[in-house]
Formats: structure tokens, C-alpha cells, sequence
């Protein structure tokens, strides 16, 4: 648990006042861009860096001003930072000899650690001779080999290519599940952060802006730093007024007419309609008209600007008066730059944020 955690150099804030409690056994992902905030948050957890204010328990106890040492912690970086002038075995085996423990003891949790991390058979090896992806199992098999109460890992997993990272990200996952240890990850990955994540904590200049699980925070962001920030391509952001008629509330602007549905009438019926707002929708909930789709639509037209062929999808970047609205179709989608083009808005996924603050109002 932190509480009012802040950790400043000279006058830049790098953590500000987080509170977080972070349950036993889940896998906490702590997601943002560079800078923001999230590697400092780690260390602080880790003693490595010590609080400005506030404090960090462990279960009950204050483990605030202790040294790293004596936290029971375990921490995996970018880097693998694994010994170059000992084997694989040597490597795995450290901490073990650091807190003296027996060697009968050490050898059983050297084979336990390797063979859940697929490296058994490296044991006599140098770094050298391991391919990136196993010196990462070496600094993971090294960092559960005490079987610590906290598992911090940073980034762990930036430095390997595409198609390795994304078999690490469910191997390293797995092995979480089966430990049971609670894990704190730090990556700037939102794929990472919402496939691992059993909750995600999305960070932004020192501040925690959201805590929830990966549906709550795609369905549900808390301002627009979230809502932009997950989900890609990027929602699309439209600056709007709300106008009232006979038969109900709309978002307007111009070339762009959206009815609000009666769900959402209460939350902005007390707005006033010479504000202006923000309409957020990702482009994954705007159609082509033309296929068929559920649920309530407003139609608009554009002309098509750009095309993004990705082949499993089409990212359409459509002209309009007000800019340019991102929409995500089917990878078999015919369409030519320059066509007009009619797409969709799936009302029930429609999003309004308070343009001043950023917060969400729907």
C-alpha cells in the first residue's frame, strides 16, 4: 500500500502524492509514457530511491526507510544486468550465497528455477552465449529464486524483438500465476500492461490518473489523458457544443450532428450549451455504413484522406470540417483515397469530457 507517496528532485515533482493499495497476489501493471513518473514509483517501492513524503507498507508493515535489503523484494530490469563473468547457474545462485543460505538448499532452488523458466539445460553457460530472450530468463530465475514477497520488474521485456516479447508476455504472466507473488510491472507497452495486467495503474506526470482493471479503463476512462492514451489508433477527440431540440440533446458540431441517448440525457442535461466540449469515440466503434452493426447509429460523411492498410485492418483518416476522424475497418474493406465515404457512430460508445479539466462526463 502507498500513502500520499511523493518523491521530488530539487522542484520537479516525480511521484505526487499517489495513493494505492495493491492487493496480495495480483499482477499490477504500472502504465504511462516516458517521464512519467512510473520507474521512480518503483524504486521508491523498492528503497532504492528514498521518499520525499508519505509511506509504503507491506501488508501492515512500514517499510519506508528500509534498506532493500531488508524488504524481501526481488527486482527485474530492462537491462538483465546479469553477472557476465559467471554462468548461468552462478548467476541464479547469488542472492542464495548473499543470505547464506545452505548448499544443498541452494542447488534445489537453482533446478527448481531454471526448470520453471525453460533454462535448465544453460546452466553451464556465460550471458554471453545466451541469446537475449534467455539472459532474461536468467535475471527473472535470479529474481524468484528467493521467492521474495514483491517482484519489481522494469520494463523487462523492451529490449526483446516483436514476436519474442509478445511469448515472454504470457510466459512471464504464467509463471506470476503460478508463484502467486505480487508483481509490479512498469511498462509503457498498453498491450503489455492490459494482456498481464490484472489491474492497471496509468500514470502521467507524477500523478495517478486511473486504477482499474483493463475493461474499466478502455470502457470507462477517468479524463482524456487515459482515454487517449489506451486504445490504438488514438480515440478521436472532436470539440462540440450540446443544443437541445423537441426531441432530445445532440453534440454538435460543424459537419457533425450526434443524438445523445436517454441513458446519458440526466448526466448532461444541466450543461450549459454555450461550453464547448469534447466528443471522444475510439475508431473501432465507427462504422462503414454498409455493414451491418447493432445497437443505435448517427451517420456522417467524409472524404477518405489516407489510408492505413494494416491487412487485418484498414485504418480510414476521413476529411472533415472539423478535421480528421480515424475510423477502424476491416482489413477487407474496399475503399480509394478521395471517396466519399459514410461511416457511422455507435451512440452507446461515445464518450464527452470537460474540455477545461480533461475529466469525463460520460
Amino acid at each position: 500500500m502507498l500513502k500520499g507517496l511523493k518523491k521530488y528532485f530539487g522542484r520537479m515533482k516525480a511521484v505526487d502524492d499517489i495513493n494505492m493499495e495493491i492487493k496480495p497476489g495480483e499482477f499490477l501493471a504500472l502504465l504511462g509514457p516516458s517521464g512519467c513518473g512510473k520507474t521512480t514509483l518503483l524504486r521508491c517501492m523498492s528503497g532504492l530511491e528514498r521518499v520525499t513524503a508519505g509511506k509504503v507498507f507491506f501488508d501492515d508493515d512500514d517499510i519506508t526507510y528500509l534498506s532493500p535489503k531488508d524488504r524481501n523484494i526481488s527486482m527485474v530490469f530492462q537491462n538483465y544486468a546479469v553477472w557476465p563473468h559467471m554462468t548461468v547457474e552462478k548467476n541464479i545462485a547469488y542472492p542464495l550465497r548473499v543470505k547464506k543460505y545452505s548448499q544443498n538448499e541452494i542447488r534445489k532452488r537453482i533446478i527448481w528455477a531454471a526448470k520453471l523458466l525453460s533454462i535448465d539445460e544453460l546452466l553451464n553457460r556465460y550471458p554471453v552465449q545466451l541469446s537475449g530472450g534467455q539472459r532474461q530468463r536468467v535475471a527473472v530465475a535470479r529474481a524468484i529464486v528467493i521467492e521474495p514477497r514483491v517482484l519489481l520488474m522494469d520494463e523487462p521485456l523492451s529490449n526483446l524483438d516483436a514476436l519474442l516479447r509478445v511469448r515472454m508476455r504470457s510466459e512471464v504472466k504464467k509463471l506470476q500465476q503460478d508463484l502467486g507473488v505480487t508483481t509490479i510491472y512498469v511498462t509503457h507497452d498498453q498491450v503489455e500492461a492490459m494482456t498481464m495486467g490484472d489491474r492497471i495503474a496509468v500514470l502521467e506526470q507524477g500523478k495517478l490518473q486511473q486504477l482499474g482493471a483493463s475493461d474499466e479503463i478502455y470502457h470507462n476512462p477517468s479524463n482524456m489523458f487515459v482515454a487517449g492514451f489506451i486504445g490504438s489508433p488514438q480515440m478521436n477527440f472532436i470539440e462540440a457544443e450540446i443544443t437541445s431540440r423537441n426531441d432530445g440533446l445532440y453534440l454538435r458540431t460543424k459537419g457533425l450532428v450526434v443524438p445523445l441517448l436517454d441513458k446519458f440525457k440526466a448526466k448532461v442535461s444541466e450543461l450549459s450549451g454555450k461550453r464547448k466540449y469534447l466528443l471522444g469515440i475510439r475508431p473501432e466503434h465507427i462504422y462503414v455504413a454498409g455493414q451491418a452493426q447493432p445497437g443505435k447509429l448517427a451517420a456522417t460523411k467524409g472524404k477518405v484522406y489516407f489510408l492505413e492498410l494494416l491487412r487485418s485492418d484498414t485504418v480510414i483518416h476521413l476529411q472533415k470540417e472539423f478535421g480528421f476522424l480515424v475510423v477502424k475497418a476491416p482489413g477487407d474493406l474496399k475503399v480509394e483515397e478521395d471517396e466519399e465515404l459514410e461511416v457511422l457512430f455507435d451512440l452507446n460508445r461515445i464518450h464527452l469530457f470537460n474540455k477545461d479539466t480533461g475529466e469525463a462526463i460520460l
